[in-house]
């Protein structure tokens, strides 16, 4: 049996040009009754490693995506988006929905067969849309949308990593995409990656966004050097503005090559470790703390290949 454990770390990527607001790197430190220990300033969280911040890290009740291709290939899809070497364990122009709970293992249908062969490549579209579906507890009274309480969830709402897609939710104090009192109704909300980057300049803070539709450091995953582009809708073709960008294209140069026989079976798992970002904001004129939304942080996908 031969493992791939794939890190989906798009957010890593991401934070080599820098994050929209100050987030620390790991869970969000917790009282003896659960609820992240919070604060009304500017910095009201902590993490597990003492840093402070505007948002931590926690695993979310609900993680919604839609998988287009998911495979194996014989040659480097990223340069020019070129699937013609790949075989799919998912092939679908409509997309697969997937939802991710935990702790319940959360398997993937598999709607193709597999090619014998050897592949040095794994590739995975999906769209850019990742939804989540969550409820919080805090220490203090956080305000929401519409109402204020130590509980706050997710509201049906759309926002966007840079902030730069048309139509959607700009989170702020003004207009959160939770909500939060003493009787939680959480609904999916979904945070669109508009770019893969926040402005031209390396470190930059993100006040003059321009479009980046590709990764060209790529990242260290445990199986190999991963890279990341967003598409159009049509899976094939490289986005060119914040608003035609509606698929990520993640591609792996896998470190040892994997071989598929006509024996093989395949198991796709997928599961979350702190794959939530809770982001809050600090108004100081009224002195109100606000969960203002919800971002998608990494999640994993174990491919599991049986000889």
């Amino acid at each position: 049996m031969k493992k791939i454990l794939v890190i989906f770390a798009m957010l890593a990527m991401l934070g080599l040009v820098g994050k929209v607001t100050a987030e620390t790197d790991t869970t969000c430190t917790r009282n003896i009754a659960g609820e992240i220990i919070t604060n009304s300033s500017t910095e009201p969280v902590t993490d597990t490693n003492g840093n402070t911040g505007q948002s931590c890290k926690e695993v979310p009740d609900f993680y919604k995506i839609k998988v287009f291709r998911f495979g194996l290939c014989e040659a480097n899809p990223f340069p020019t988006n070129d699937l013609s070497s790949c075989s799919f364990f998912v092939n679908s122009d409509a997309g697969v929905e997937h939802v991710i709970t935990y702790p319940t293992e959360a398997n993937l249908s598999i709607n193709k067969q597999m090619a014998v062969g050897t592949y040095g490549y794994m590739v995975l579209i999906l769209d850019n849309r990742l939804g989540i579906k969550h409820t919080e507890q805090f220490s203090i009274p956080v305000f929401g949308a519409t109402g204020s309480g130590q509980q706050c969830w997710t509201i049906n709402s759309t926002t966007s990593f840079v902030g730069q897609r048309s139509g959607v939710l700009q989170a702020s104090p003004e207009t959160p995409a939770m909500d939060c009192g003493d009787t939680p109704a959480p609904a999916y909300t979904y945070e669109i990656y508009d770019s893969m980057g926040l402005d031209d300049d390396e470190g930059g803070d993100g006040e003059n966004p321009v479009f980046l539709a590709t990764d060209d450091e790529g990242f260290e995953a445990p199986s190999g050097k991963m890279y990341a582009r967003l598409l159009k809708s049509d899976n094939v073709t490289t986005a060119t503005t914040f608003q035609d960008a509606d698929r990520m294209l993640v591609s792996i140069a896998l470190t040892t090559p994997k071989t598929i026989t006509v024996d093989s079976s395949f198991q796709l798992r997928f599961k979350m470790s702190d794959s939530v970002s809770v982001d809050l904001a600090y108004d100081d004129g009224v002195n109100r703390l606000y969960a203002i939304k919800n971002g998608a942080d990494p999640f994993q996908i174990d491919l599991v290949i049986n000889n």
